[in-house]
């Protein structure tokens, strides 16, 4: 193993990554043959260090792959060696002293060795510290008590405390909720239970070595380096420590309890005294941060008057001061860590926490912290920190009493935080135009996330001061009069639009305060000579005027400028899509009032060749929403005609120009994208009534037999057409295109111009409906929506119609499997289960009183069984979501009726022990953790709908001679073991805590080799 680990660290062999891969596995092989035991004891022997780290490595690998499976738990006299050649190896290692990356290395090691439940090594701290005092070899029964071990130090080197201080630090790091089980974890935190006294009083008499005996008043005094070492280990362990003062999980008496957080609290005074030493800052905050994480009782009992013993100190100003100036240093971003700990543990809805006064100069920090230096989360990290704890002080003062003499404060709090955030929402000029913007998408995001937490405050902020905050906001813009500062006026007008919905709901009171906003001088000058002004300010105009449709409503005089405005903005790179989406939003929500206009709308397509395809897909959107307004069908055909010969993309298909592949790929998808576009504009309003006992005869005889008959055989055709054109080459954008295109009409309540009758639906859905369909999902979900459609007449002709290729497409997949041993590259399979999952909640009723229904529900199962003893995740999944839906159908309490679960129960319980069993092997570790929670769903549901045949299943399949758990299972766990799980499912009943049972099963099964093994 000498010569691979040379290879594996040779800078020659870093080039080439086939040759390191092959040589790691070589190295694995030999760290899992059964003689790497010792071949890992003599690499530590080596006089190179990077061969005694892989020493330390391969024994690490050993305990947590072959603790069991070489019987080393169980061999008294191997596992008594083992410890003690580790013991040795370690005190040799830490006297020479050796490269700290192999000493931690080893110390996992020891640590690894503690963690295995029949270890036997009870007191790990108290007995390397015995040994490395006395250097000869110690039994654990003749160990003296730690007071005895730390009075015999008073002359120890600094190396050999370095050395019980890093396995104190590694159990910490190592340990520290990184077992992969609840019940591991409450057996770990028993055992170290034991030790947590000794690691206390270790931690007392290191930082009494290191600072002297008396309180250290002067922080800033030097350490030497050794020493500060071993100070910082203290300070990162402590943390973890501290934790571990758990009353339930001590099995100390009292005395030694309260001894124990004695000297735990003593030690945490120690350290917060540090606070003023260069050295140990960052230390010291990230022990406090843990603390008040893990631990905020001890920490406020040890610390008095905390936080703000910490908050009014001299460094706590200092790191205040620098930051608000800039300077982001990791002690001061962990300075705020803290000030967020603190504050997600206080209760904002009532005034205590203010009138206690440890928390005034913690909050006041969080408002000074609004103000700092830089561009919000670009520059400065720490502003979001202090607007989300700023935002939960002001929401919780809405559940205080009324007169609570604190109420000025919160109302300044309020008042000066939400005038720091419009500074600190304002785009920095540069970035205001596309030209000179230089950010990259990822700093654009978290800007904009950061702005979308300022409307949430300001909305906050509004419940505690009222109209004040707008009308303060609307001063704002109403103060750029010449010159416009264009980042201040885009966010004061991004500010106002968190309260769209206030404004909308309360005319009376606000719709003054709109009509000052858009009569203001910068306001007149974007609607006017917009060209010139910045992007995102036009942007965010844009976004104030589609908030504010209902204003508009009210006042039709501003329409036309506003209208203008949007169509001259379509055509500027910057603003082009944000004009779409409000020209569609105000045509969408006014159409009425807009049809007078529809021949100005008509005009406009015309220049419509400058813009990107979902800028044009929403402007036909638009047009379309306006032709469903006209007051009489008959009105809308002639435009519907005229807007459907206009898209530029059709006509240069059908006419028959010649394009390149690539070229008629992408204006097919175009014109099929149009054409969904108008339909989904033609659907009508959510907001007009239904009126279901109307008779659609009139209007069904209008699209479907009369005169809008033309329409509909147009569009068809045009369909058709683009299909036809499409056909050889149609991919995953397009499918999903003609999907929209039919699913468009699907939510109109009578016949519309794209709501075709449900047998030509029925041919539009259907013809996607294959295996060769790239985004089958797509098309399966049309499906459903086309069933949610149809007239309740039609659905079980519909539903055959739907079900015949699924099915038979189904077979051919099974017929392809069991030929070739292997499923087809389609996921189909996956997709077909998902629908029929939904189509049996939906239509089971209908299904299965057909005649060929148990036939269909057989294929699926048979195809179900096969996708979930594949090894793919997803399709597994899918089977396994099937299977529960199905089954909970199939038994009462279910979501169908009696007759009709019934009728699945016979299938169910035709396939139930091939299913169970399978389900049964994959839970007993055959499964990847993923799929625990989708499997143990289908058990559950098992248990509830089918309480006797799961039983059945269940007790003979976990039999060691039924072969249906893997050997590896059986070998895991005993006989009574599988059975009391099965014991355990059986009589939750499918409850919540069935999912916990049976994680704790599949870990068992999955063997001690499972896991983090280096």
């Amino acid at each position: 193993m000498e010569q691979l680990i040379r290879e594996l660290n040779d800078p020659v062999n870093q080039a080439a990554p086939e040759r390191i891969n092959e040589i790691q596995r070589q190295i694995q092989r030999l760290q899992r043959d059964k003689s790497a035991w010792q071949g890992g004891l003599d690499l530590l022997q080596h006089g190179e260090a990077i061969i005694r780290f892989y020493g330390a490595l391969t024994l690490t690998i050993k305990i947590n792959a072959d603790w069991d499976n070489d019987g080393i738990g169980t061999d008294e006299q191997m596992k008594f060696y083992l410890l003690e050649s580790l013991l040795s190896h370690y005190i040799r290692l830490v006297t020479l002293p050796d490269s700290n990356f192999v000493l931690q290395k080893l110390c996992s090691t020891l640590v690894t060795f503690f963690a295995k439940p029949d270890s036997e090594w009870t007191y790990p701290i108290r007995h390397l510290f015995a040994r490395l005092l006395g250097g000869q070899y110690t039994s654990e029964a003749a160990l003296p008590v730690m007071r005895q071990l730390c009075e015999a130090a008073t002359k120890c080197s600094d190396a050999q405390l370095k050395g019980v201080l890093m396995l104190v630090r590694t159990m910490a790091e190592d340990l520290g909720g990184h077992t992969s089980s609840a019940v591991a974890e409450n057996r770990i935190a028993r055992r170290l239970a034991v030790s947590c006294l000794d690691a206390w009083q270790l931690f007392e008499f290191s930082l009494h070595r290191v600072l002297g005996h008396e309180d250290r008043q002067d922080a800033t005094l030097p350490i030497a380096p050794d020493s500060a070492e071993l100070l910082q280990m203290v300070l990162q362990a402590m943390p973890f420590w501290t934790s571990t003062i758990k009353h339930e999980c001590l099995q100390l008496d009292t005395d030694a309890i309260r001894e124990t957080e004695v000297i735990a609290k003593e030690c945490i005074r120690i350290a917060v005294r540090l606070l003023g030493s260069d050295s140990f800052l960052g230390h010291v905050l990230q022990l406090l941060v843990h603390l008040q994480q893990s631990s905020a009782r001890i920490l406020r009992d040890a610390v008095p008057n905390f936080p703000a013993t910490v908050a009014e100190s001299k460094r706590a100003k200092e790191m205040l001061y620098l930051l608000v100036q800039g300077d982001y240093s990791a002690e001061g971003i962990l300075y705020v860590d803290l000030l967020e700990s603190v504050m997600s543990q206080v209760d904002t809805t009532t005034s205590e926490y203010l009138h206690s006064g440890r928390y005034n100069e913690v909050v006041q920090t969080l408002r000074r912290l609004l103000r700092c230096e830089g561009v919000a989360v670009i520059e400065d990290p720490v502003c979001q920190i202090a607007l989300e704890k700023v935002s939960e002080i002001v929401e919780g003062f809405a559940d205080w009493e009324d007169g609570d003499t604190a109420a000025t404060f919160i109302r300044d709090l309020a008042a000066d935080a939400c005038d720091a955030c419009l500074s600190k929402v304002k785009i920095p000029q540069e970035q205001m135009s596309i030209t000179t913007q230089d950010w990259d998408a990822d700093d654009r995001a978290k800007f904009q996330d950061f702005r979308y937490d300022v409307h949430d405050f300001l909305q906050s902020a509004f419940a505690v001061l009222g109209n004040a905050l707008i009308e303060g906001i609307v001063k704002t813009i109403l103060s750029q009069v010449e010159d416009p500062d264009w980042s201040a006026f885009e966010a004061a007008i991004f500010s106002l639009t968190a309260f769209s919905d206030t404004m909308s709901s309360d005319p009376d009171t606000y719709d003054s305060l709109i009509t000052t906003v858009l009569s203001s001088p910068p306001w007149h000058y974007i609607l006017q000579s917009g060209t010139t002004v910045p992007d995102k300010a036009r942007q965010t105009g844009i976004r104030f005027i589609a908030d504010n449709v209902v204003y508009l409503r009210r006042h039709p005089d501003s329409m036309v400028l506003v209208l203008n405005f949007l169509f001259s903005s379509l055509h500027l790179q910057g603003s082009a899509s944000a004009a779409s989406k409000a020209i569609y939003s105000l045509c969408e929500s006014h159409r009425t009032t807009l049809t007078e206009g529809l021949p100005q709308f008509m005009a406009s397509l015309t220049t419509v060749g400058d813009l990107a395809e979902a800028e044009s897909h929403r402007l036909y959107a638009a047009i379309a929403a306006i032709i469903q307004a006209l007051p009489t069908e008959e009105a809308k055909i002639q435009p519907l005609a005229e807007l459907l010969a206009s898209i530029p993309s059709v006509s240069v298909v059908l006419n028959g120009e010649d394009q390149d592949q690539d070229e008629r790929q992408r204006l097919c998808i175009d014109a099929m994208q149009t054409l969904a576009s108008i339909g989904r504009g033609l659907r009508s309003p959510d907001d007009v009534p239904i009126d279901l006992e109307s008779p659609n005869t009139q209007q069904s005889m209008f699209w479907h037999n009369g005169p809008g008959a033309s329409v509909q055989r147009d569009v068809l055709n045009l369909y058709q057409a683009i299909l036809l054109k499409m056909q050889p080459w149609a991919d995953a954008t397009f499918i999903e295109a003609c999907c929209d295109f039919i699913k468009s009409g699907f939510t109109e309540q009578h016949p519309s111009p794209f709501k075709f009758p449900d047998s030509v639906g029925l041919n539009l859905v259907t013809h996607w409906l294959t295996l060769e369909n790239p985004t089958i999902d797509t098309a399966m979900t049309c499906a459903s929506s086309f069933l949610a459609a149809v007239e309740s007449n039609n659905i079980q002709s519909c539903l055959r119609g739907i079900l015949y290729p699924v099915i038979t497409n189904q077979q051919t997949t099974l017929s392809s499997y069991h030929q070739a041993q292997q499923l087809p590259s389609s996921n189909f399979a996956s997709a077909s289960l998902d629908f029929l999952a939904r189509l049996t909640t939906r239509w089971g009723a209908v299904w299965f009183f057909m005649q060929d229904a148990g036939e269909m529900l057989g294929v699926a199962f048979e195809l179900a069984l096969v996708l979930m003893a594949e090894s793919d995740t997803l399709p597994r999944r899918s089977a396994a979501a099937f299977f529960a839906t199905v089954v909970d159908c199939s038994g009462p309490g279910g979501p169908l009726e009696m007759e009709t679960s019934q009728r699945i129960s016979v299938i169910v319980r035709a396939f139930g022990p091939r299913t169970l069993s399978l389900v049964a092997r994959l839970l007993g570790g055959d499964c990847a953790r993923s799929e625990i929670e989708s499997l143990t769903e289908t058990l559950k549901k098992s248990v509830q709908r089918q309480p006797m045949l799961t039983k059945t299943v269940l007790r003979e399949a976990v039999k060691q001679e039924a072969g249906v758990l893997t050997e590896k299972a059986l070998k895991a766990t005993s006989v009574e073991q599988r059975n009391r799980f099965v014991a355990q499912v059986e009589a939750l009943r499918g409850a919540r805590k069935t999912n916990d049972i049976v994680k704790e099963f599949w870990l068992a099964c999955r063997g001690s080799g499972f896991g983090y093994i280096t």
